[in-house]
This record gives C-alpha cells, sequence and structure tokens, in this order.
C-alpha cells in the first residue's frame, strides 16, 4: 500500500512533540525518567500516554488499554513522532487500533522488535509508511551510527541510502525491487499467516528481517522460514536482507539463508547493521527499495 501524505516529508524538529506508549512491555516512570530526559534534552516535548505505566495485567497494562493509549496517541494532533519500545504483545492490540483515524491523523512512527506487528498493522491498515530499528531508550546514550540513522530518517526525513555499519555478506547474489517489509521474524510469520499482510496481486516486497540467539536457536529460526515460505506472502518477495543474529556470524543461519535464495531465485545478504545486536539501523518501512545483494547496497524511493 502506498503512503498517504506524511511518511519521508514528514521530519522530527525542535519543539515537536513525541508521544510514548509501551504496548509490548511493562514500563515504569522510573525506567523512562532518563529516556524523557534525554528526549527534551535534544529539544522535543514528550507526552506519556494515559495507561502507559499501567500494571493491571501484573507483566504489562491490558491490551484494551494499551490500544486506548494509541488510540490516544493517533488522535493528538500536538504529537509528531509515536515512539514504542518492544517486548511482548503488540499482537494482542492490533485488532483494537483505529485505522481510520490514524489515516486522516498522519504521523511518524517508529519502534523495533516486538512493534514489528504495530508498524506493520499501521502501514497495511492505514497506509502509512513506518520507521522500523529503534526504541526509546536508545535516545539515552546512542553510539553514533544509531544516533546518525536517527538523524538521517527521523529529524531530516528519509534520506535516499541505507547507511551502512560495515561490511555485509553476500547470501546469494542479485538486485530486485519492492515495497521495503519485514521487522522482527516471528512477528512477521504471524502477521503474513493471519492476513495482516495481504499482497495485492501486483505487490513486490524486499524484505528486511531480523531474529538473535538470545532469544531462539538457528533451528527455530529455520522454521520460522519454513513458515514464512507457506504463507501468501512469499511469492511476492523479491530479495531479503537478514539483520544480526550472532557473534560470531552463525555459519548454519548462512546456509539456511542460502537455501531460501536459491530455492526462490532471489538476492539474500546477511548484515550487522540492524536487528538485536550493537546496531540499530532505521528502515522505512512502505518505501519503496532496491535491493543489490552484490554490491551491498539498499536505496529508498518515495512516491
Amino acid at each position: 500500500m502506498e503512503s498517504h501524505e506524511g511518511g519521508e516529508n514528514m521530519r522530527l524538529c525542535r519543539g515537536d512533540c513525541i508521544g510514548l506508549a509501551a504496548p509490548s512491555h511493562l514500563a515504569t516512570r522510573e525506567g523512562y525518567a532518563p529516556v524523557i530526559q534525554a528526549m527534551e534534552a535534544r529539544g522535543y516535548r514528550v507526552k506519556t500516554a494515559e495507561n502507559m505505566f499501567s500494571s493491571a495485567w501484573g507483566f504489562t497494562a491490558s491490551a484494551e488499554d494499551r490500544a486506548r493509549d494509541i488510540n490516544q496517541l493517533i488522535a493528538d494532533d500536538e504529537v509528531k513522532l509515536i515512539f514504542f519500545g518492544g517486548g511482548e504483545g503488540g499482537d494482542e492490540v492490533i485488532p483494537l487500533i483505529d485505522y481510520a483515524s490514524a489515516a486522516t491523523h498522519p504521523k511518524m512512527w517508529l519502534s523495533f522488535s516486538d512493534g514489528t506487528s504495530i508498524l506493520s498493522a499501521i502501514n497495511r491498515r492505514a497506509g502509512l509508511m513506518v520507521l522500523y530499528g529503534q526504541s526509546p531508550g536508545g535516545l539515552v546514550e546512542p553510539s553514533a551510527y544509531d544516533a546518525a540513522n536517527f538523524r538521517a530518517h527521523v529529524e531530516e526525513g528519509c534520506g535516499p541510502m541505507h547507511l551502512k555499519s560495515g561490511a555485509w555478506r553476500t547470501v546469494t547474489g542479485g538486485t530486485a525491487s519492492g515495497t521495503l517489509s519485514g521487522g522482527y521474524l516471528d512477528n512477521y510469520v504471524f502477521l503474513a499467516a493471519s492476513g495482516w499482510i495481504a499482497p495485492k496481486p501486483e505487490e513486490e516486497f524486499i524484505l528486511a528481517l531480523e531474529e538473535h540467539e538470545m532469544f531462539f536457536g538457528v533451528e527455530h529460526v529455520s522454521d520460522s522460514i519454513g513458515r514464512l515460505e507457506q504463507t501468501p506472502v512469499m511469492p511476492h518477495v523479491r530479495g531479503i536482507l537478514f539483520g544480526h543474529y550472532s557473534d560470531p556470524m552463525n555459519e548454519h543461519l548462512l546456509f539456511r539463508l542460502k537455501v531460501l535464495g536459491e530455492k526462490w531465485g532471489i538476492p539474500v545478504a546477511y548484515t550487522d547493521d540492524f536487528g538485536h545486536g550493537v546496531n540499530h539501523a532505521i528502515f522505512p518501512f512502505g518505501a519503496h527499495t532496491t535491493l543489490d545483494t552484490e554490491n551491498a547496497a539498499l536505496s529508498y524511493s518515495y512516491k
């Protein structure tokens, strides 16, 4: 789905308001105090959603309250960026979001990890471009690479090229183009299998996917890839960039990605630029993207 007004034309300026929510984890005022301080030090105003610090379910706020928070921030015309981190529970929230309101109140969206579910639903159901790859806590002491990505994609509007942290590993060579999509692999497989990502006949995708060994072994990643291959999304995939999984690089994962690329005849590359490692690149999901795995390049154009 094409992005509505906003997307790449939006940028966060000094004095703008960031809306914080916690749809996927239990948040505390103490834990978020340095995050809010870091945002205010950059010149931004910050609003926290009404139920952000609720623990009604013990481990988080209720799904209804978390959805109310997202809908509250959507409807708030002062909020320029809706920003939230990962955890667990985003899948419970997405049926309760007001997508019609999101479409008519276009904003910037940025999240990471479990935030994949909400970001993808906003992209597909509201038609808005969304940003994937960083969480609010990353602004407290960002690395130079993470700060450069936040500046390039949030503060300056979306740039035309992916910023690299180092060399990529070409798994299967080639160049392909399509709409950029993806995020955390387990979430993405759920979205692809359950119809939240329902490709149009002519749609083509470039996927930026990630998983990490701290959560699952390579056998689980292989099974998730196998489940993705059985969804209606996979026939529309034209290329894949897979993010940081382990240190050192896991050769078994590279083999599985090679099997995937060769089976579907698509270019695949592996990179440490994004994921649950030290680097957190930002990706504009919904942008038209060209992936060149032989020259390790990812470029964006915006319609």
